[in-house]
């Protein structure tokens, strides 16, 4: 099996890459494996998956940060989810024995929770949103791309897992100066957040709190290619769905 690995923002890729990585950018791993840059969005993972099945992938993952969407699944908790809950209510089950096997391995080292995840259209910012949408799916974490990406595998016959770290979680804002600073990748151009910040300067906190989040999810995912490997325990028997 080889695997292929979507990354939303520059910095899940470089987790994986050890390298800066661009926008288009494939990154053929030590073990095997590719990565690919995405960009923030349920279309470009789309199409980031498509690329990489074109490329030969034999299998997906949806790698990176996710938004925790109940009082428990804290900043830094794993999320490797069951099941997927698109926008449009379809819903994809990631593949049970390669899921099985990595909870396995990785409960030992970090906190992890499985469950369903649920796709969002857009950055849920505040508490209020995160708790509405939870009430409406039922899910224990949201983000924009594994549905899609779950989908496209699904399509080929492929197996799938999505591997997540929360870094906001239900209680934590997301500063509009941030959102309205960073492009598709996820890199913040600095003299938009300086200009933003200047018209809400009481932002700041919530930026330094987000900084030491993302510092925490990163460590998460470091942890899982530290002990899963760059190839995630990815199946060579040919399991599909």
């Amino acid at each position: 099996m080889r695997l292929g690995i979507i990354a939303a923002i520059a910095a899940e890729a470089r987790i994986l890459a050890k390298v800066p990585i661009s926008a288009g950018d494939l990154i053929h791993l030590p073990e095997g494996g590719m990565v690919l840059l995405s960009g923030m969005g349920a279309n470009r993972a789309r199409s980031a998956a498509r690329v990489l099945l074109e490329k030969g992938a034999t299998a997906l993952v949806s790698w990176g940060f996710a938004s925790g969407l109940l009082p428990g699944v804290s900043t830094g908790s794993l999320i490797l989810p069951e099941g997927i809950v698109a926008l449009d209510q379809s819903i994809y089950h990631v593949d049970p024995v390669w899921h099985e096997r990595l909870c396995s391995l990785l409960e030992a080292y970090v906190r992890l929770y499985r469950g369903t995840l649920a796709e969002s259209a857009v950055v849920l910012s505040v508490s209020a949103e995160k708790t509405a949408f939870f009430h409406r799916t039922g899910a224990m974490a949201t983000d924009m791309e594994s549905a899609s990406i779950a989908a496209a595998a699904k399509e080929a016959g492929v197996p799938y897992m999505v591997i997540r770290a929360i870094m906001d979680e239900v209680k934590m804002v997301i500063p509009r100066s941030v959102l309205n600073s960073i492009d598709e990748f996820g890199q913040v151009h600095p003299l938009r957040l300086i200009s933003c910040l200047v018209r809400r300067p009481v932002e700041i906190t919530n930026i330094i709190h987000l900084g030491r989040n993302f510092h925490t999810a990163r460590a998460t995912l470091t942890t899982v290619v530290r002990h899963a490997g760059s190839n995630m325990l990815c199946p060579k028997d040919g399991t599909t769905w």
